[in-house]
């Protein structure tokens, strides 16, 4: 069976690999593709339907004209981060077997609650481009097998060079800055590594230039009953790290009670080191099976067994990763210390 696929909007530049996920697999079409603004996007449709050879008759720029005229199975949606709740409301009206919506799961906790209850019988998934990689799943499992003992600590720090363009979405200051562009792989990731547990308190700082109406960094630490995690996150490095690792480099640091587990460090996809080992050891990413190794296979995979989706993928999991991050840009405003929102 071939799952009938739509991207819907490219607001987020992610778009366009998703839809080459959909050209390569052998189980979907993409049979619709729809950009409602594309002066802001971040995307092209145009490079899409240029790439995918779409056919005119399936290029669109309203949403409900291509879900009436495509009658997808799927929709693979990437909206600006203001408008997935009103997205997901939309999408839902119509004869869907499954959607996914790019990373973060919302603006705020209020449109995630607004999303899950819109949702019924639908598989529901959101993409975070990190979920993928297959250094993520590894380290996971090295927690998860007890490696470095009980996690005490995550560091993490994530960013680029500045979201492209100047004059998208990104800038506005309802919806960008780096905190809300980044701080969500952190929250989301660090939270699965410690097997959803999540902090008491959040303390959070942001930093908007004068010439800005947002952030380009920010630092949120976490207080857990066992001690402190940070999160940063920045838009002035010096490359984006999918072109070259950037100095400082990106990624997480977890700290255990026997041990310690890095993915910052060059030339090295994982790095351990434990009190038996205590110079370390390099770890070669575990290969991911097919089902995980890309957005459209694991919804075709979910589709076809009626499994949930788990961990970052799942939005329940993600709705309470956010509350880290609506409780950072709480405090960032207020200028104190909170409790986790709920």
């Amino acid at each position: 069976m071939a799952w009938r696929f739509v991207g819907a909007n490219f607001d987020q530049m992610h778009q366009n690999r998703n839809l080459e996920w959909v050209r390569d697999h052998p189980d979907a079409e993409l049979v619709g593709v729809c950009d409602e603004r594309p002066e802001t996007s971040t995307g092209s449709i145009e490079r899409a339907v240029a790439d995918l050879d779409v056919p005119a008759e399936a290029v669109f720029s309203d949403l409900d004209d291509c879900l009436e005229a495509t009658e997808p199975d799927v929709v693979l949606g990437c909206p600006r981060n203001a408008e997935h709740a009103r997205f997901v409301e939309r999408v839902v009206e119509y004869d869907i077997d499954a959607l996914a919506v790019e990373k973060p799961m919302a603006h705020t906790l209020e449109d995630c609650d607004r999303m899950l209850s819109a949702v019924d019988d639908e598989l529901f998934v959101i993409n975070w481009p990190s979920t993928w990689d297959p250094v993520k799943h590894t380290v996971k499992r090295l927690v998860d097998e007890g490696t470095v003992g009980e996690i005490r600590e995550v560091q993490y720090y994530g960013g680029n060079a500045g979201a492209p363009p100047a004059d998208s979405w990104f800038y506005d200051a309802d919806e960008g800055g780096s905190m809300l562009d980044y701080l969500g792989y952190g929250a989301t990731f660090s939270t699965w590594f410690r097997g959803g547990e999540l902090p008491e308190r959040v303390t959070a700082e942001r930093f908007v230039p004068e010439d800005l109406a947002v952030d380009v960094q920010s630092s949120t630490v976490c207080r857990y009953d066992d001690g402190l995690s940070t999160l940063q996150t920045n838009w002035r490095l010096l490359s984006h790290p999918w072109e070259a690792e950037p100095q400082p480099a990106t990624g997480y640091e977890v700290v255990g009670t026997e041990g310690a587990i890095s993915t910052r460090e060059r030339g090295v996809p994982i790095r351990v080191t434990t009190a038996e080992r205590p110079e370390g050891y390099a770890v070669e990413p575990d290969e991911l099976s097919e089902r995980e190794g890309d957005l459209v296979s694991y919804l075709t995979g979910c589709l076809e067994t009626g499994e949930e989706p788990e961990g970052p993928s799942d939005p329940a999991f993600c709705r309470e990763a956010h509350r880290i991050v609506e409780t950072a840009r709480q405090s960032a405003e207020r200028g104190e210390s909170l409790a986790l929102v709920d």
